[in-house]
């Protein structure tokens, strides 16, 4: 739909990457405490906690990851033209 309203194929990859790096980085956030915790509570023996510079990578990999995976096939779709894909509608 965006694209028939005028937006290139490189607003459309950058706003479904967007629309899905938004609530993942919440996800990350909220995740790795909560996974550490969950960890914890239903442990056997010691429970190793990795070094801070880890968890930082998986907070700031993790939305990075999400939009390129994002991305890809956005930007792969966005290659279509508007004339076929509004054609596509009336079939």
């Amino acid at each position: 739909m965006s694209r028939a309203l005028g937006a290139t194929p490189g607003q459309v990859s950058a706003g479904l990457s967007a629309a899905q790096v938004l609530p993942a980085l919440p996800g990350a956030i909220v995740g790795t405490p909560a996974g550490i915790y969950l960890c914890d509570v239903f442990r056997h023996g010691a429970l190793t906690i990795p070094a801070l510079g880890w968890l930082l990578l998986v907070l700031l990999g993790t939305p990075l990851v999400v939009a390129g995976l994002t991305a890809i096939p956005s930007r792969l779709a966005a290659r279509r033209s508007v004339a076929e894909i509004l054609q596509s509608e009336l079939v």
